[in-house]
C-alpha cells in the first residue's frame, strides 16, 4: 500500500468498540430538531463555491465559502455539526456548525489518497467514513475518522471495488452500503476515465466495525457493466435503490434505476417509460427516498427531470420537469425539495404537486441537498 494507514482488523474493531460502536444508536437519531436543508452551490456574485443552510421556507440562512467545488454533505448525529466533502478528486472536507455556518475543522486526505465526494457517520456520531481513492494502487478505500478527536484519521479499509462514491449507513447500525462506480481515475489526469473497457461497478455492504465485506451485488450482463453505480437511497424495508450513469457511447438506452428485490436481493431494473428513459440521457444525478409516502425520487440534470417510483412494488409514478435539476431532499412528513443549476428551489407536496418555489438568480445550486429533518 502506498501511503495512508493500514488496517489491522482486530485493532480496528477494538478501537470502534472503545468509541461506542458496539452499542450504536438508531440511524435516525439527530441532535438538531431544526428543519431545513444543506445545499452546495456556486455564487455568481462572489465567484465562490459554497455550502449553504436553507430554511424550510427555502430562504438562505447562511453561506460558508469552500476551497473548491463541494459535493455531498452529511449531518453528524447527536451533534450540531455537518460536513461537506469536495467533488472528486477532492482534496478537502469542511466540518461546520449547522446553526451558525462556522467552519470547525478542515480535513485533507492522507498521502496517496483523494476524496470521492461523500461521507457517512456512524449512528452515534463518533466515526466518519469517507470514500477515497488509493490512486497508486487503483483501488477504492473507506477512510475512517474519529469525529471526537478533531477528525483524526484512525484507519481505512477497502471499498470492495474501484471508484467508490456515495456510502450510506444501513438500519442495522453496523453496516455501510457503498456504491463502487467502477471508474478508475488518477490525480495526474484529473477526471479522465482510465478503464472504461474493464470497469466493474458494484453495490457492496461492509461491516463498519471490522471493514469486512459481507455482501456484493453487480448488474447482470456485460453491457450493464458500463453503468456506473453512483448514488443510492435506503428504502423503508432496508433494501437499497441505486441510480447509474451510463459510460457507453453505443446509443443504447439501458435502465438506469435499480432496486434490490427478491429473496436474493439482486439489483432489478425499475420500470420507466421509453420516452422518459431517453430524456434521462444516460445520467442519474441524485437519489432520495421519502419514507412516509414510500416514494423513490431520482433526478437527471442532463434530462431536466425527476422521476418517481412507489416502493416496495416499484410502480412508476411519473415525472416532473426541472431544468438542470439535480439536488433532492425529502421533506419531513411528506414531499420533496429539488434544486437546480439555474438557482431554483422547488418544493413538492406528497402528490408531487408544486407548493413553493424560490429563485436565487445569483446562485447555481449543485449536485446534492441534505435534509436536516428527514422524512
Amino acid at each position: 500500500m502506498s501511503g495512508g494507514i493500514s488496517l489491522d482488523r482486530r485493532a480496528f474493531g477494538a478501537s470502534l468498540l472503545a468509541l461506542g460502536l458496539g452499542a450504536m444508536l438508531p440511524i435516525g437519531a439527530r441532535a438538531s430538531s431544526t428543519s431545513g436543508f444543506l445545499a452546495t452551490g456556486y455564487d455568481k456574485l462572489s465567484a465562490r463555491h459554497l455550502i449553504s443552510r436553507l430554511g424550510a421556507d427555502l430562504d438562505i440562512r447562511w453561506d460558508l465559502p469552500l476551497r473548491a467545488r463541494g459535493h455531498g454533505a452529511s449531518v453528524r448525529p447527536r451533534s450540531d455539526e455537518g460536513i461537506v466533502i469536495a467533488r472528486r478528486p477532492g482534496t478537502y472536507a469542511s466540518v461546520f456548525g449547522v446553526e451558525d455556518g462556522v467552519q470547525r475543522h478542515l480535513m485533507t486526505p492522507a498521502p496517496g489518497r483523494h476524496f470521492y465526494g461523500h461521507g457517512a457517520y456512524s449512528a452515534d456520531g463518533n466515526i466518519l467514513f469517507a470514500t477515497e481513492n488509493d490512486f497508486d494502487n487503483a483501488r477504492g478505500m473507506i477512510g475512517v475518522y474519529d469525529a471526537n478527536a478533531g477528525y483524526a484519521r484512525i484507519s481505512e479499509f477497502p471499498s470492495g471495488g474501484i471508484g467508490p462514491h456515495q456510502l450510506l449507513p444501513m438500519p442495522d447500525g453496523h453496516t455501510l452500503a457503498v456504491a463502487n462506480g467502477g471508474i478508475l481515475t488518477h490525480p495526474d489526469t484529473g477526471r479522465e476515465k482510465l478503464n472504461l473497457d474493464t470497469m466493474r461497478p458494484s453495490l457492496v455492504f461492509i461491516d463498519m466495525r471490522t471493514g469486512a465485506i459481507t455482501e456484493r451485488f453487480s448488474l447482470a450482463g456485460a453491457r450493464a457493466q458500463k453503468l456506473s453505480i453512483r448514488h443510492m437511497a435506503v428504502l423503508a424495508d432496508g433494501r437499497v435503490a441505486v441510480g447509474c450513469q451510463d459510460q457507453a457511447a453505443d446509443g443504447a438506452a439501458l435502465p438506469l434505476v435499480y432496486a434490490q428485490g427478491g429473496a436474493d436481493k439482486q439489483l432489478t431494473a425499475l420500470p420507466m417509460p421509453t420516452d422518459v428513459l431517453d430524456k434521462f440521457n444516460g445520467y442519474c444525478g441524485s437519489v432520495a427516498f421519502n419514507a412516509m409516502t414510500r416514494t423513490l425520487c431520482v433526478s437527471s440534470p442532463r434530462g431536466g427531470l425527476v422521476g418517481f417510483w412507489h416502493q416496495p412494488d416499484g410502480q412508476w409514478l411519473g415525472h416532473v420537469d426541472m431544468t438542470d435539476g439535480c439536488g433532492l431532499a425529502p421533506v419531513a412528513g411528506a414531499g420533496l425539495v429539488m434544486s437546480s443549476g439555474d438557482g431554483t428551489l422547488q418544493a413538492l407536496d406528497a402528490a408531487r404537486r408544486p407548493v413553493d418555489v424560490e429563485r436565487h438568480a445569483f446562485r447555481r445550486w449543485d449536485n446534492h441537498m441534505t435534509a436536516l429533518d428527514t422524512a
